[in-house]
């Protein structure tokens, strides 16, 4: 923390206090007038005084004569025009045309671009210019729209709109002479009107050199004409001013007068500018704010009761769990007593949900939601049913009764919001069971009021979520409009459609299309699975083209795409570069990044404390994501730091106690280890039930893996299992938790085997995007495991699994090929197969590559190839490295590809033995008996009683035979001749 931050405490405090506990009626009293007046001209069907009202809380009113700082009701703005719009009237057009840009920017409400683009049609039959650039502006991102927006944007030109021509300009199918010309007769005509005195051309000229190009002149002329048009009288541009000079990578930098512009623009009324001076003070920010700049207008903010800018005073002020939670306490009290305005309880709510300066709880969150959902607010309700709808814990009677009479209200009154949110209440059984018929009735309601994106979406997964091929498909049509209407999870779906084949024909180069265009929209699941697509593809550039899509994303800034990389490099083979790319996104305070670091580096190392310097880092850097805090938190647990451990403890019972997925069970890991807490594993457990009883899933399955596998507690696998069906009912398509009842049906294991019961999980989990499970349903075919044996869809599935990532299923598939099982045996498949695994990481698929090389059984004999392959195998962490320097130690010993060299074999299996390797622990015994000598015999019993504890049957009947004092050759020849594998189990 600086000393700018440290400074003057006591006077921010009482100011801080002030506005906790002191109304101002200053800023109270016209927005009980103003709502009062919404309703009296809303009866009196005034739409020209409801359009003027609407102007006035939409720009807001000063706080006091001392506090220039305008403060705006938006939802009450939103309100007056939602009546306006109904009264036939003079002001009718130009009250859409108001509506329909507070929508497009969700001002008062969520942005609702499908409605605004309908208001926008209805204005532009009047005439208007600016609902044609606007509603233009927005079709041209619709592909499938490309010419209507063209229309509107033509019309809007020669309406006299000359912004216009800057997006025909840009628009697909323009030459780049008709671009050139287009956008320097909009240039021209701007300037002559700007000349001319119109505040509002210069603005757009500025905003389009703004964004033309990084470069000095360009940013200057956007600087110039902002200031011009904040000398005509356009306020917004006297922020744009301040923020072009505060803008540290900008080359007008200038922090001196990018503040006193801030203060021009705060002391004209503006709260965004005073925001940022006081978010750039608490920061420590580039453009070095004064204390006494700070203290005047973070007063300010309060007096006006700005609750962002309170929370954010807030966090940087708290310096201690404990402060934290008491600032929270009073924000609470403060805000269910009523002393916070009704228009701050929306993003104080939310506030609560994210954990945004204040400690997380959701049922806080609920509680301020609900508050402001009985003084009539909208987004309070629909955060309110959200919350309800999101986090089973939080459906009591009352609550659920009061989100679905009010979501029946708005529904009764053609809400698309109102509609879906029932939609979504019904989907999710929050009103009893499960009623997929009626969440469907909800949507295509909805639907036939506005083409909604959400609802598309919420569509196409009750569909997809049937269990019949033939309702699936029907999923199809809604998620292709969602797609062009630019939904990225929309998009994702449909490129695994094409990607796939299951709901429509198979065509790669639809589905890389469609994963690039998401890509670029920022989604991270598109890159990963656009990368596996290549390799499932295969081919000589499969893993360059997957390279660079990952590195094409993080040039393009994407956050997530250096980790997802590092991940991809590392199933690869390519440890050094994952560690690489990951150190470089650290150093750019990438916390994921560096959290992903450490786990590289202490695995690598197999030290916990190995790298710890970067989660110190990451500490420094996280964000207020709740669950990049849970996996932070969760790895600063595993090294030896007392530090570490107590601030990680720290972290995850405030999570916890928000009820954040994961928290639970890793504070109970924390109590169960003594890590950064005293060892209490009675509290460890407590914490999982009290977490598993209000729904939470992870929770769930912990104390079902515990009780499952005896660890801690004493076993009781009925009541693992029951814990697992709990998971289950919460969430029926739970790819864990169905994974875990398959494994106990097919097992037996607290219930009654039944191979057939765990198919169907298997199925669940694999149709829930579980890889492992689609691997283990592809085996359960190609073996006739509780379902109809057919091999064909067994290998499809193996084939799936593996393309999806999960590297064991090349080895599997592999295995086929190579043996009596599924197809003829084929050996080259068999190596290509492992191949494929082997440049995934996979050990058993190196392994099996690298024999293949060394004997040339399925491909051209390559020793050297062979051997490296090996080498790979056994440098890896994977549970059966210890198998590939047992390999290697047989190679140097027998000369295969290699002269023979007893010295490296006798390292090679030295190193094997001690990774685990049971026959290397045999044969090492057998050589050390060999040489016969009383400290040779001692170390030979040695390995074989650890080999025997491995459960190695010969390492059994050996050392039973040597301690007995019999001789080895004869004994050992019968063992090996009654029926032994070559690793000692009997077959």
């Amino acid at each position: 923390m600086t000393d700018r931050r440290k400074r003057r405490p006591n006077v921010l405090v009482a100011a801080l206090c002030l506005g906790l506990s002191t109304p101002v009626l200053a800023a109270d009293e016209p927005t009980a007038e103003a709502a009062q007046q919404v309703d009296l001209l809303i009866q009196q069907h005034d739409s020209d005084g409801l359009v003027k009202l609407a102007r006035q809380l939409q720009s807001g009113n000063a706080v006091s004569v001392d506090n220039p700082l305008r403060v705006p009701d938006f939802p009450k703005a939103r309100q007056a025009l939602e009546a306006a719009v109904t009264m036939p009237g003079a002001r009718q057009a130009e009250a859409k045309l108001f509506l329909a840009k507070m929508m497009l920017g969700g001002e008062g409400g969520p942005v609702d671009v499908d409605r605004a683009i309908s208001l926008l049609a209805d204005v532009i039959k009047t005439g208007n210019a600016e609902a044609a650039f606007l509603r233009g502006q927005r079709l041209a991102s619709r592909p499938e729209r490309i010419a209507e927006a063209r229309d509107d944007l033509s019309l809007a030109l020669r309406l006299g709109d000359a912004a216009a021509a800057f997006e025909l300009a840009k628009l697909a199918g323009s030459t780049p002479e008709q671009a050139a010309a287009m956008t320097q007769f909009g240039i021209d005509l701007l300037g002559q009107r700007a000349a001319r005195g119109d505040a509002g051309a210069a603005f757009d000229l500025a905003g389009y050199y703004r964004r033309l190009s990084d470069k000095t002149e360009d940013q200057e002329k956007a600087l110039s004409w902002y200031r011009k048009s904040a000398e005509l009288g356009q306020q917004t541009a006297a922020l744009w001013v301040a923020r072009l000079l505060g803008n540290p990578d900008s080359p007008l930098f200038d922090p001196a007068a990018a503040v006193k512009q801030y203060e021009a623009a705060a002391r004209a009324g503006s709260i965004e500018a005073a925001q940022e001076l006081v978010r750039d003070f608490a920061d420590a920010g580039t453009l070095a704010v004064p204390p006494a700049v700070y203290d005047v207008w973070i007063g300010k903010l309060i007096d006006a009761k700005d609750a962002t800018a309170v929370l954010y005073y807030s966090r940087s002020l708290q310096e201690t769990a404990e402060q934290r939670r008491t600032s929270s306490d009073a924000l609470y009290g403060a805000t269910m007593s009523g002393r916070v305005a009704p228009e701050d309880l929306v993003r104080i709510g939310e506030s609560f949900r994210d954990g945004t300066g204040v400690v997380i709880d959701q049922t806080r969150a609920a509680n301020i939601f609900r508050l402001g959902v009985e003084n009539g607010s909208g987004a309070a309700l629909t955060r309110f049913a959200h919350l309800v709808i999101d986090v089973p814990s939080l459906r009591s009677h009352e609550n659920v009764a009061l989100a679905a009479a009010k979501l029946s209200e708005l529904s009764s009154k053609g809400s698309v919001t109102g509609q879906m949110l029932l939609g979504d209440m019904y989907a999710k059984g929050v009103l009893g069971a499960v009623d997929e018929t009626r969440a469907i009735d909800y949507y295509l309601k909805a639907l036939a009021h506005a083409e909604s994106v959400e609802v598309l979406n919420r569509l196409a997964d009750v569909y997809l979520s049937s269990p019949d091929s033939d309702t699936r498909m029907k999923a199809f049509p809604f998620i292709e409009r969602a797609s062009r209407a630019g939904s990225e999870s929309a998009m994702l779906k449909e490129a695994q459609a094409y990607a796939d084949g299951k709901l429509v024909r198979q065509d790669f180069d639809k589905a890389v299309t469609l994963y690039k265009k998401a890509i670029a929209l920022g989604a991270t699941d598109a890159l990963v699975n656009l990368a596996n697509l290549y390799l499932s593809r295969g081919g000589e550039s499969a893993f360059k083209d997957a390279h660079e899509a990952f590195s094409n994303a993080i040039s393009a800034g994407n956050r997530e795409a250096p980790v997802e990389m590092a991940r991809f490099l590392k199933a690869n083979g390519k440890l050094d570069e994952a560690i690489s790319r990951l150190t470089t996104a650290a150093r750019k305070k990438n916390s994921p990044a560096a959290v992903e670091l450490y786990e590289y580096l202490s695995e690598r190392a197999q030290d916990p404390d190995v790298g710890a310097e970067w989660l110190r880092l990451a500490l420094k850097t996280v964000s207020d994501v709740p669950r990049e805090k849970v996996r932070l938190a969760s790895a600063m647990l595993m090294p030896s730091d007392v530090r570490l451990n107590g601030k990680a403890s720290i972290m995850l019972r405030e999570l916890a106690g928000a009820k954040i997925p994961g928290a639970a069970v890793a504070l109970s890991d924390a109590y169960i280890e003594g890590k950064g807490i005293a060892k209490d594993v009675t509290a460890g457990l407590e914490l999982l039930e009290q977490a598993s009883q209000k729904g939470d899933i992870d929770a769930l399955l912990k104390l079902g893996d515990l009780y499952m596998d005896g660890q801690f507690v004493n076993g009781d696998e009925k009541r693992a299992v029951d814990y697992y069906r709990a998971a289950i009912m919460l969430h029926p398509t739970d790819a864990t938790a169905n994974m875990r009842m398959a494994r106990a049906y097919r097992e037996g294991h607290g219930v009654a085997r039944d191979l057939a019961v765990a198919a169907n999980n298997l199925k669940i989990a694999s149709d829930a995007g579980s890889p492992m499970a689609t691997r283990d349903l592809g085996m359960a075919y190609m073996w006739g495991s509780g379902v109809e044996k057919k091999e064909d869809k067994g290998l499809q599935l193996l084939r799936s699994a593996a393309e999806h990532g999960y590297a064991f299923a090349w080895h599997d598939l592999a295995e086929t090929y190579g043996s009596a099982v599924g197809p003829d045996v084929d050996a080259s498949q068999t190596f290509r197969l492992n191949m494929r695994g082997a440049k995934e990481g996979h050990v058993s698929a190196m392994i099996g590559a690298g024999i293949a090389l060394l004997s040339g059984f399925g491909t051209q004999r390559d020793p050297e190839a062979g051997i490296l392959w090996l080498e790979r195998a056994s440098a890896s962490t994977g549970w059966d490295a210890s198998d590939a320097m047992y390999r290697l130690a047989e190679v140097y010993q027998f000369g295969i590809g290699v002269d023979s060299n007893v010295e490296k074999a006798l390292e090679w299996q030295l190193r094997a033995a001690n990774a685990g390797s049971t026959s290397a622990m045999f044969h090492l015994a057998l050589q050390l008996e060999a040489d016969n000598t009383d400290a040779s015999r001692a170390e030979a019993i040695k390995w074989l009683k650890k080999a025997r504890e491995l459960k190695h049957v010969q390492a059994a009947k050996k050392l039973k035979i040597m301690e007995a004092g019999g001789s080895s050759s004869g004994s050992l020849q019968g063992a090996e001749d009654k029926g032994m594998d070559d690793n000692g189990v009997e077959e």
